[in-house]
């Protein structure tokens, strides 16, 4: 299977008057130099049935990594190395992934950030890792961005240790940055999933209560330049029974602080955590939603009809 990825311009231009509006145009690989492909092969150990979410994808990340006010593009792979495309105007692109040191190890990578976790005014790079392998192999990677070499090229060092977010041995699909404690520092929540299947019949609620090292959400508090997992402390399910495919940050009880909604795939119910403005979150999904999803693939929020409220829209898969 091939996911194959071309970068889509908005055009701007004299609207014509013999058809429709044109708002975007494709652009092909050899205008942008933009070529990869999330190539995922089965073979008997590596196939759908022996990773449920094989077919999930891989994930990308936007920013303007090397200062110059053009917007680069960092594609994770599954099956293939990642890539750092840098922006050298005018939809042109310039492959920098050797220079930039940000290849990563040859595992299962999946979402990806690009954020000034550090605050040093550059972005850096964070990618999750899930799928196969030992725990070495699934801990996730933090790319310092250290500058511009004298090529105008952004040289990253990989410090997940460092910083204490690598999650060795989780099955990550995501992670989030925000700040929850409102300390002017960047937290971060890392969604992450099981990789086993649980009986709806099970006493659940007893379940998800029950720290799980590898299937359960974490989050991690800003320390400065090193994070600390308070995920248990600040009322965060941790257990095997999460199958985390989505996250998003709203507030949604407008109390100015950033509360958590996150998507569950099976039978597991979504996480709506309120922030109780004291570092700890409370799940109110029963409380505040008459009617939720099941088998959960992803959740946005926004104001869909401009009332000033946030809306919460979730992708599932047995809605009734």
């Amino acid at each position: 299977m091939e996911l194959r990825l071309s970068l889509i311009a908005m055009v701007f231009g004299v609207m014509s008057c013999n058809g429709p509006d044109k708002l975007f145009e494709k652009l092909s690989p050899s205008e942008t130099n933009i070529e990869f492909t999330n190539t995922i092969t089965e073979t008997a150990e590596h196939n759908v049935f022996t990773y449920q979410y094989y077919y999930n994808g891989n994930g990308v990340a936007t920013g303007d990594l090397n200062g110059d006010g053009l917007t680069d593009v960092f594609f994770t792979g599954n099956q293939t190395p990642s890539k750092l495309f840098l922006n050298k105007g005018d939809f042109k692109f310039e492959d920098v992934t050797s220079v930039s040191g940000v290849a990563g190890r040859d595992a299962w990578r999946t979402g990806v950030n690009m954020v000034d976790i550090n605050g040093d005014g550059l972005l850096d790079i964070y990618v999750c890792y899930s799928g196969f392998g030992n725990e070495d192999s699934r801990a996730n990677q933090l790319y310092i961005n250290g500058g511009n070499d004298k090529s105008g090229i952004p040289v990253f060092k990989e410090q997940s240790v460092a910083y204490g977010i690598d999650a060795p041995g989780t099955y990550s699909s995501q992670s989030s940055f925000f700040d929850f404690d409102l300390d002017g520092d960047l937290d971060m929540f890392l969604l992450n999933h099981a990789n086993e299947f649980y009986s709806p019949f099970f006493n659940t609620h007893r379940l998800r209560t029950l720290h799980h090292p590898q299937y359960g959400n974490r989050l991690y508090r800003n320390d400065g330049n090193h994070f600390s997992d308070i995920t248990d402390s600040a009322g965060i399910f941790g257990g095997g029974i999460n199958f985390g495919l989505g996250v998003s940050i709203s507030d949604l009880n407008k109390d100015g602080y950033p509360d958590i909604f996150v998507s569950n795939d099976f039978h597991e119910q979504d996480y709506v955590y309120l922030n109780n403005r004291n570092g700890t979150f409370t799940d109110v999904c029963h409380k505040v939603f008459g009617h939720m999803s099941r088998n959960t693939m992803g959740v946005d929020i926004a104001d869909f009809n401009n009332d000033g409220l946030p809306d919460v829209f979730t992708l599932d898969m047995l809605p009734e």
